[in-house]
């Protein structure tokens, strides 16, 4: 089915992408009702969604108790997750070739993957010591 695009989603959009980071489904909320209070939480889950299958957003799956947390960036790129906060954190490494060449190797074309790099960032690890 295809999905339609509307003011909503667009606006869901575009404060995501204003507001660099990994937001959780909530922080998007959030931000997108301090200007359109009048655009539900259950409108902004459901845009998030089509926005996830439509492939303009990817979704970082949670880890434990943590929440589920969305990129604007849809290019191949490394991740790391931090295990006390749960802020996810783009990592600026080149891009393994081999790996991917693994990969395409077994099952053909790659058309999405995650790594994602677990551990402590330094602002937990600062207030840890």
């Amino acid at each position: 089915m295809n999905k339609r695009n509307t003011l909503q989603k667009d606006i869901t959009f575009q404060t995501i992408k204003e507001m660099h980071d990994h937001p959780t489904a909530e922080e998007v909320y959030s931000a997108v009702h301090i200007n359109y209070p009048s655009i539900s939480k259950a409108t902004v889950y459901r845009n998030l969604a089509d926005l996830e299958e439509s492939g303009a957003l990817k979704r970082i799956r949670k880890v434990g108790s943590g929440s589920d947390r969305y990129d604007c960036n849809t290019s191949f790129h490394y991740h790391a997750r931090c295990s006390e906060c749960g802020k996810v954190f783009d990592v600026n490494l080149d891009i393994r070739e081999d790996l991917l060449s693994l990969a395409r190797s077994m099952y053909g074309k790659v058309t999405s993957y995650d790594i994602i790099f677990n551990g402590i960032c330094a602002h937990c690890a600062q207030e840890e010591k």
